[in-house]
This record gives structure tokens, C-alpha cells and sequence, in this order.
């Protein structure tokens, strides 16, 4: 994708208040928006890098199973698990367009025109960004967690299920988390609330 404009704040349209670590929505000049969300950890970077981009904590926040090469340019495996006798959920193939460790991971997803599914549809890019609070071998690191999609019903999908991951992540690295799936549709009714 070649270089955009910055974005432009969406704001709420809902007075409730924001749950705890709400995601920013940002709509670009040339069409499409950009979902934000940033969360600091007590980990150094080199913790959470490998718990943002490797199996096995990849798995314990990521909606899906990816694994990739570590080589720009090359493809990203990523799948839904299912239950025995499940029909497999199929994922948009994707690349691996931007690898930095333990800085930068971008994934770029080519998503169909017309799905059930809002959160999969379209050209979209994800972006993890890891730095560290207070210079080199610090024990605490900020996670920059952005993701670009074309369509709004697309971003109003993908916001509560991003928080709702993200709560994961936080758990997995002994953070206090709310992991229920009654946080998850009450994240789901704001940001539905707020943005459609």
C-alpha cells in the first residue's frame, strides 16, 4: 500500500462512557479507516515481541492460528480451529509485508468483496509496533496494535473483537483482564453503539 495521509479522529456517537482501553477509529482522507489500539506491559520488549508474533503466546490472544517465515514478502499460514467434525473456517490468504524484530510485524490480508462476515472483507493490513518505556533493557514496553480496513461496517466488526483479544494478551502476560464473554458483548454493544 503506498503512503497515506494521516487519519482523522472518528468521535463516538454515543455518550457512555468508553470502556477501559478503548480502541481509536480513524477514517482516511482517500477512503478506508484505521482501528488503534496501544497497551503498555511490566515486560521488556523482547517479552512481549515474542508474545505478539511467536507461537506460544501468538496463541493465547490471536483469533486465529498464524504462523509465518519471518520473511518479508512470504505467505502467512492462518486458520480457525474447530471442533472434532467441524466444517473448517477458511481465512483470507495473506503476506507478510513488514518484519523488524522486535519492532515491526505487518501482515496484509486480501479479504473477499462480499462476505457474511464484515471483519473479513477487503484489503486489509495489520500492524504490530513494540518499543520500549525508558530506553534499552527497560522492563516495561508499549504495544502499538493498528489495523487498516476499506469499509466501516468492517472496523465496527473487528474493534470489539480486537479489545476482546487484546484482554487475552494482557492475561497471558499477568496483567488483570477481563476475559468473560459477557466483557466481550458489552464491548460489542459500545462499539456498535458508538460507531454504526
Amino acid at each position: 500500500m503506498p503512503p497515506r495521509h494521516p487519519p482523522t479522529p472518528v468521535q463516538p456517537g454515543t455518550s457512555d462512557p468508553a470502556p477501559s482501553g478503548a480502541g481509536e477509529l480513524t477514517r482516511f482522507a482517500d477512503g478506508g479507516y484505521r482501528v488503534t489500539f496501544t497497551r503498555s506491559f511490566d515486560r521488556p520488549a523482547s517479552e512481549l515481541w515474542l508474545a505478539v508474533t511467536e507461537p506460544p503466546g501468538l496463541d493465547t490472544w490471536y483469533p486465529t492460528k498464524l504462523r509465518h517465515e519471518g520473511v518479508v514478502g512470504s505467505a502467512i499460514v492462518e486458520w480457525f480451529e474447530v471442533g472434532e467434525g467441524e466444517t473448517p473456517i477458511e481465512v483470507p490468504p495473506g503476506t507478510l509485508t513488514a518484519y523488524d524484530p522486535p519492532r515491526l510485524f505487518e501482515v496484509t490480508v486480501e479479504g473477499p468483496a462480499e462476505s457474511e462476515y464484515p471483519g473479513e472483507l477487503g484489503t486489509q493490513v495489520i500492524r504490530i509496533r513494540v518499543t520500549e518505556d525508558g530506553g534499552s533493557h527497560s522492563a516495561r514496553s508499549t504495544l502499538l496494535f493498528e489495523h487498516d480496513v476499506e469499509t466501516l461496517p468492517t472496523a465496527v466488526n473487528v474493534l470489539p473483537g480486537w479489545h476482546w483479544c487484546l484482554e487475552f494478551l494482557a492475561a497471558h502476560l499477568g496483567h488483570q483482564a477481563d476475559t468473560s464473554k459477557e466483557h466481550h458483548e458489552r464491548l460489542r454493544a459500545w462499539y456498535e453503539a458508538a460507531y454504526s
